[in-house]
C-alpha cells in the first residue's frame, strides 16, 4: 500500500518540505514567539514524517501478527490507524522535545507550547497518510472485486457453454434422435414426453447461462429431465437415483454441475446390462450437503482425465461461498460433495 510504495523517501521529502512550507507561510514560529532557526525546524519535520511514515509501514508489516495476539475483531486499517497514535506520540514528541531541550535551550513555557504545536502538525501527518492508504486499499478491493467478477463470469460461461456443447454436439443430438425416432414407432406419447423433456433440457441451460446460483429445486429439475433421457438410452444399462428432500429445496448451488458430474460418471465408467452404473444425488442428514456418487467401474481405454469439470465447478463455487466442494474416491466408489448455499437478503 501506501506506506510500502518503491519511492516512498522521495514522497516522504515532499511531505516534510510542503509542510514546512505551510509554517513559514503562516508565519507560525514569530506569531508563536518560538526562537527556533528554521533549519532545525525543517530538519525535524523531514524526520518526523520519515518516522511516522516507517512506522506505519512496520504496523502494516506486522499487522496479522498484531491482530492474532490482540484477538480483536476490528477492521485492519482501523486497528492500524489506532496503533499509529502513539506511534506518532513518540515518534514526533521525542525528537521535538530533544531539540527544543537541548538544542535550543527553549524556556519550559516555549518548550511545551512548540511541543504541542509539533504534535498538532504531526497527528495531522499521521491522519493523512492514513487517509491516502485507506482511500488506496479500497481502491484496490474496488479493482480486485472487478476482476474476480470478470473471472467469475467468464468461468461461468465456459461451464455453461461446455453444457450446451454436451447437448448440441452430434453425438447427443443422434443419440437422442434414435430414441425419438424409436420411441415414434412403439409409443407416440412416451415420444411425445420425451420430446417435452428434450426441450426442458435446453430451455434450462439457455434460461441460467448467466447466473451465479440457482435453486436447488431448479437444478433437480434439470436433472429429473436429462436423467429422463438418459434412462431412455441406456435402458437397463443405467441407474439414477434421486432422492433429495423438499428441505433443501430451498438452498442454492451453482448450475449445471449436478450435469457436469453425471456426465464425466457416464464418460469414465462402464454401464452394460451385466454391469448397470449406478449414479445416486441425496443430501447428506443435515442438509449441509449436495452428494452426487456412482460406482466406480472404469473403463478399459478412456481419454487421460483433464479434471475440468471438478476444477470448474470448484472455482465458481470459490467465487460465491468460502466453503469447498469435497471429492472422495475408493475401490468402488466415486463422491462429490457440493455445499448447499444460503442466500443472504
Amino acid at each position: 500500500m501506501l506506506f510500502s510504495l518503491r519511492l516512498r523517501y522521495v514522497y516522504m521529502l515532499a511531505l516534510a518540505v510542503y509542510t514546512f512550507s505551510n509554517v513559514l507561510l503562516m508565519e507560525a514560529l514569530p506569531f508563536y514567539g518560538l526562537p527556533v532557526a528554521q533549519t532545525h525546524v525543517l530538519l525535524l519535520f523531514v524526520v518526523s514524517v520519515a518516522l511516522i511514515w516507517e512506522g506505519n509501514r512496520l504496523i502494516e508489516l506486522y499487522l496479522p501478527t498484531i491482530q492474532r495476539a490482540l484477538s480483536w475483531s476490528l477492521h485492519p486499517l482501523l486497528l492500524a490507524f489506532l496503533l499509529s497514535l502513539p506511534l506518532t506520540l513518540v515518534v514526533v514528541g521525542g525528537p521535538a522535545l530533544l531539540l527544543g531541550h537541548y538544542g535550543q535551550a527553549l524556556p519550559p513555557g516555549k518548550l511545551r507550547l512548540g511541543l504541542k504545536l509539533m504534535l498538532a502538525v504531526g497527528f495531522r501527518i499521521n491522519l493523512f497518510l492514513n487517509t491516502i492508504n485507506a482511500g488506496m486499499f479500497f481502491l484496490r478491493e474496488l479493482r480486485l472485486s472487478q476482476v474476480e467478477a470478470e473471472q467469475f463470469k467468464k468461468i461461468s460461461l465456459q461451464a455453461q457453454f461446455q453444457s450446451l456443447k454436451e447437448q448440441v454436439n452430434p453425438h447427443f443430438l443422434f443419440n437422442n434422435l434414435n430414441v425419438l425416432s424409436a420411441l415414434l414407432y412403439q409409443d407416440v406419447h412416451l415420444a411425445g414426453e420425451f420430446l417435452q423433456q428434450l426441450s426442458k433440457v435446453y430451455r434450462y441451460v439457455l434460461q441460467h447461462q448467466e447466473k451465479e446460483v440457482v435453486e436447488v429445486a431448479a437444478e433437480l429439475e434439470f436433472m429429473e429431465s436429462y436423467a429422463y433421457l438418459l434412462r431412455a438410452r441406456f435402458r437397463e444399462s443405467l441407474r439414477i437415483d434421486i432422492t433429495v428432500p423438499a428441505a433443501v429445496h430451498s438452498r442454492y448451488t451453482v448450475p449445471v454441475a449436478l450435469q457436469m458430474l453425471l456426465e464425466n460418471a457416464l464418460k469414465h465408467n462402464v454401464s452394460s446390462r451385466s454391469r448397470p452404473l449406478l449414479i445416486e444425488v441425496f443430501a447428506t442428514p443435515d442438509h449441509e450437503w449436495l452428494v452426487m456418487r456412482n460406482t466406480r467401474q472404469p473403463k478399459v481405454s478412456v481419454e487421460p482425465s483433464t479434471h475440468l469439470g471438478l476444477e470448474n465447478i470448484r472455482r465458481r463455487y470459490g467465487f460465491v461461498s468460502a466453503a469447498l466442494v469435497e471429492v472422495e474416491c475408493d475401490a468402488t466408489s466415486f463422491t462429490v460433495r457440493l455445499p448447499l448455499l444460503h442466500l443472504t437478503p
